[in-house]
């Protein structure tokens, strides 16, 4: 269905002019071989049905690639079939796989791409480029292709969290581009549990609206030399935990401990006292849990480490990396249903804290995210838009030249004005 409707919307100081130029609900090229309910994991139904766009900028769009784009997504669908389902409620335990499809919309810019990836001032108004999804949208994945003035584009790809973590979401956009280039689509592989999990969700203090704090988004870049500064301080101040890896801590690492420190910091001056604080750390199971094609393997395959802080003595550097890296070598998980206890029995505790603060915190860093070839050569840029919700969320993910570390922090107003001006926290981002 093609419609043409101007739209003015107002993102912070700038009017931006859209044009939508088409929308269409893509298929699966067949009827999908499969059962037509994909009952969800445990780990897949406590994650919230928000979805997760990722923004992959080209310079180099042919503009006759657009009916090949569509043809290959639907052959991917195909496989991806929980993907063309419907999520009847927000807590289903059950995607209905009825192959009704994916939604595709294409929308001319005024504005340029550069305006996105160069300017920081326009950073913020990214969210224009954008599926249009409440969260109460039965849409598992839906599409957004973005034409700028003077050529390019932005591809967006959101995507549940209901039925995919970021391993899975890049796997299919991969995969999709892939067979846009003429390639088949490899058969991926969804955990179906025998017992629904319907109305199983995150706990009040991890998941409530609070509708009278604001929320803000920023983007900062921490350049590798910086970084490996990071690193020597932190091995300098001693760290408990050395191995594995006997190298020292990662990038990831350092740079989780430092945006966290200083997050809380952040808070605390704001409120004038210290609350308890607890540092979730999202960690990919594929390799360890499906050693044979574990790329192959869809839906949530993350667990967690958690550290809870009760005193802010606790929240130091080294303090901070040796209780992530103790965090990681304790993992015990060997299958799906023991990552949903783990979830399950770590909300279970923190739902009885409603004073606890915790951040989210999770790295896209070494997954082949500038991969992503629709035959137009490999993005320029991609970004990750934090779900607009009352949750603390970082995000990591490499820079185009692999040359440092882009994070995504979506703090409470208040904090990210006091964050802005923390001397400890700018002296490693770039410029």
């Amino acid at each position: 269905m093609n419609m043409m409707i101007n739209r003015l919307q107002r993102f912070g100081r700038y009017r931006q002019l859209h044009t939508i130029i088409s929308q269409e609900t893509i298929k699966p090229s067949s009827p999908t071989p499969h059962p037509k309910t994909h009952v969800l994991p445990l780990v897949d139904s406590i994650n919230p049905h928000h979805h997760m766009p990722f923004v992959f900028f080209y310079k180099n769009y042919n503009y006759g690639d657009i009916n090949i784009l569509k043809k290959s997504l639907s052959q991917c669908l195909t496989q991806y079939y929980p993907f063309a389902g419907r999520l009847l409620s927000p807590f289903a335990g059950h995607v209905n796989c009825t192959d009704e499809g994916v939604e595709f919309v294409e929308v001319s810019h005024d504005s340029r791409l550069d305006d996105f990836i160069l300017k920081k001032e326009e950073g913020k108004s990214l969210r224009q480029l954008l599926p249009n999804i409440s969260q109460t949208s039965p849409n598992l994945v839906e599409i957004q292709l973005n034409h700028f003035t003077g050529g390019g584009v932005a591809m967006v790809v959101s995507t549940s969290h209901k039925v995919a973590d970021a391993f899975t979401m890049l796997t299919f956009v991969r995969q999709w581009a892939a067979v846009t280039r003429g390639g088949s689509p490899i058969k991926p592989y969804f955990i179906s549990s025998p017992t629904s999990h319907s109305n199983v969700k995150m706990p009040d203090v991890a998941y409530k609206t609070i509708s009278e704090v604001k929320y803000a988004t920023r983007r900062l870049v921490f350049p590798n030399s910086k970084l490996n500064e990071l690193k020597k301080k932190v091995i300098s101040m001693g760290i408990s935990v050395t191995n594995p890896p006997s190298n020292g801590p990662s990038r990831v690492e350092v740079l989780t401990s430092l945006i966290f420190k200083c997050a809380v910091d952040a808070a605390t001056t704001n409120t004038g006292f210290f609350r308890p604080s607890s540092l979730f750390h999202l960690v990919n199971m594929r390799n360890k849990i499906f050693k044979n094609d574990p790329e192959k393997v869809g839906g949530n395959i993350i667990t967690m480490v958690h550290e809870k802080m009760t005193d802010s003595r606790e929240i130091t550097l080294n303090e901070v990396v040796s209780k992530l890296r103790k965090g990681k070598m304790e993992i015990k998980e060997r299958n799906v249903e023991e990552i949903g206890e783990r979830w399950e029995n770590i909300y279970s505790v923190l739902g009885a804290d409603p004073n606890l603060q915790i951040y989210y915190m999770t790295s896209i860093c070494g997954f082949p995210t500038y991969d992503v070839d629709f035959g137009w050569g490999k993005p320029v840029h991609v970004m990750f838009e934090v779900p607009e919700e009352d949750n603390k969320i970082v995000v990591f993910i490499d820079t185009p030249h692999n040359d440092g570390i882009e994070a995504t922090l979506h703090l409470p107003e208040k904090d990210m004005v006091i964050l802005e001006q923390d001397k400890e926290l700018l002296e490693y981002v770039d410029g």
